[in-house]
């Protein structure tokens, strides 16, 4: 994106008349202005910023006029709390459910539309961190003036509580600190060591859940389009029936492409369980064993010639084939645990793409169809992001370019 050029300019611009500006230029102005600043934070503009805005866009075109809307307009809606508490928080709570909606839950408590992980999200964008450390770093957001407690998201719904009450803030209101110490685990890997995504994707089934979601949430790939039947099945676990329904080859052409490149890479979740309280309200944590966990096992006796898991070791075999084509680094083909998974996964060109694309699609809407001119778009956007890896800075970019949706 090319910034707008200097403050010196944009304070000019704004305290000028829009000469040779006429009503139609104006009203254009004036509805780009709206539709950046109401699909950041869900509201219009005061009147007067609007006025202001639209005046001061109205004599601009091409690249300028598109960086004037993310450098001012989009600078001043990234700074309203609802910015955060609307629109990031959406944004975040998609990572948070496996039937990956938008619900605010039910009851008095809306539990789980603010906790860690959607709270991490949000800071980490108020705080224009390098968004990659999302997946790996030892970072946590809390309520301000509050001590986090890895068994239970009661402080984040009293601040979610307080502000759907009150109106207060929620992005100003959350202090940055480190897991270490708080958490209690062994490991700190951004969002795979909070409880918000343990407790979804680490209660249950085999451990492949939290690499299968990860893959959709940041690589925007789910398993049928990684599906790559040229891979080794060397790593497939024995719970994989080698001849499901009785036919051989359904397995050769079907289940192997998802499972000989995933298995290994889930592997790296191995030592993870949640457990849920047998009672309301009691605690549950992550925990993180020492070997392998009994679920990665489960089921042993469905293939028993097939791979075992031993520990944490993750080997990423898609770096050849037809997956090549998502841009891995070749210097992390393999590791331990999911701190480095993370550092793998967010280094990969699909990474970049896929903020991009969610940034898109949260923004300006997207349907699963994407138009050649968005898919041009989102690359653009993409290629952008990978200068600072800033996602407050995306969310302003991504806004800007989304005016055409208005066909101005």
């Amino acid at each position: 994106m090319k910034h707008f050029a200097s403050g010196l300019m944009v304070t000019l611009l704004l305290s000028m008349p829009a000469f040779g500006a006429g009503t139609d230029d104006l009203s254009k102005a004036r509805a780009q202005v709206e539709f950046v600043y109401q699909r950041l934070t869900g509201i219009r503009p005061a009147a007067a910023d609007l006025a202001t805005w639209s005046a001061a866009l109205a004599p601009l075109a091409g690249a300028d006029r598109t960086a004037y809307l993310a450098d001012v307009v989009g600078k001043a809606a990234t700074e309203n709390d609802l910015f955060y508490s609307v629109t990031v928080l959406n944004f975040a709570q998609i990572e948070a459910s496996e039937d990956r909606s938008v619900a605010e839950g039910s009851g008095a408590t809306f539990t789980g539309v603010l906790n860690d992980l959607t709270a991490t999200v949000i800071g980490m964008v108020r705080d224009e961190k390098d968004y990659r450390a999302i997946l790996s770093d030892d970072v946590l957001y809390i309520p301000t003036g509050t001590t986090y407690v890895p068994g239970t998201n009661a402080i984040y719904d009293t601040l979610y509580n307080t502000h759907k009450t009150t109106g207060g803030p929620i992005a100003s209101a959350l202090t940055a600190v480190t897991q270490t110490g708080a958490t209690g685990l062994a490991v700190q890997a951004g969002i795979f060591t909070l409880r918000g995504f343990g407790s979804v994707y680490y209660d249950a089934g085999t451990n492949r859940a939290p690499f299968r979601f990860t893959s959709m949430n940041y690589l925007c790939r789910d398993m049928e389009d990684l599906s790559d039947v040229s891979r080794a099945d060397i790593y497939v676990r024995r719970d994989v029936d080698r001849a499901p329904g009785g036919d051989a080859s359904k397995y050769r052409t079907e289940c192997v492409g998802c499972h000989a490149g995933m298995d290994p890479l889930a592997n790296s979740f191995s030592f993870f369980n949640f457990v849920p309280p047998a009672q309301a309200n009691a605690a549950a944590a992550i925990t993180i064993a020492a070997a392998p966990v009994a679920k990665t096992n489960q089921n042993n006796d469905v293939f028993p010639g097939g791979a075992v898991v031993t520990n944490d070791a993750w080997m990423n075999l898609w770096l050849e084939g037809t997956n090549s084509a998502l841009g891995w680094d070749a210097t992390k083909k393999s590791g331990t645990g999911v701190k480095s998974l993370g550092d793998m996964l967010a280094s990969s060109k699909m990474f970049p793409e896929c903020m991009a694309k969610r940034v898109y699609k949260t923004v300006c809407g997207l349907k699963e169809e994407t138009s050649t001119a968005e898919k041009a778009v989102i690359s653009r956007l993409a290629g952008e992001f990978t200068k600072t890896y800033n996602m407050k800075e995306l969310f302003k970019d991504t806004a800007a370019e989304c005016v055409s949706k208005i066909g101005m």
